[in-house]
């Protein structure tokens, strides 16, 4: 019984090493100083539908907006977004939501929304659950463009059309 105890404290040992190991990893790998979600909610088979899904906001800045996941291969030329781009950034299994918009809107004042173009994969989302914003998408939803209120409760919506704007990247030629 003393055995099975020790190496189950043991094991469980090895289990907390690893997780801070990773954690401290990811933290200094990775800039997540000013890294947010927006909690979106489960899009099933990977399609958006028409409907609008309710949850919440935040913003990211910095080196996450380098070399966007939905640019740079089969011969695109890499895009680095700036901050004041309207763009997001989700987790997916291939690149299946890029170049897709999401009409984004405040919960609570509907006059403050946002239109934004996925062109990145987001590593610290949860799969199909969460997408990205910069922090001017957030500054057009938070009332009085207040950065500092960290989370802002949505409601958001898939656009069949991308409208044309200088603010994200245009469809790229394949």
């Amino acid at each position: 019984m003393k055995k099975l105890f020790s190496i189950g404290l043991l094991f469980a040992l090895v289990a907390i090493c690893i997780t801070t190991f990773s954690t401290v990893y990811a933290l200094e790998d990775h800039e997540i100083e000013r890294r947010g979600t927006v909690k979106i909610g489960n899009f099933g088979n990977s399609t958006f539908s028409s409907t609008n899904k309710r949850d919440e906001i935040t913003w990211y800045t910095g080196q996450d907006l380098k070399n966007a996941a939905c640019y740079g291969r089969d011969g695109l030329d890499p895009f680095h977004a700036k901050n004041t781009d309207m763009i997001g950034a989700m987790a997916m299994k291939d690149l299946e939501q890029c170049y897709k918009c999401v009409q984004i809107t405040n919960k609570k004042n509907k006059h403050l929304s946002v239109i934004v173009r996925i062109v990145d994969k987001c590593a610290a989302c949860e799969m199909e659950t969460h997408i990205d914003l910069t922090a001017a998408a957030f500054k057009h939803i938070a009332p009085k463009g207040d950065l500092n209120l960290g989370v802002v409760d949505i409601t958001w919506k898939p656009l069949k059309k991308c409208p044309k704007s200088k603010l994200f990247p245009l469809d790229p030629i394949l």
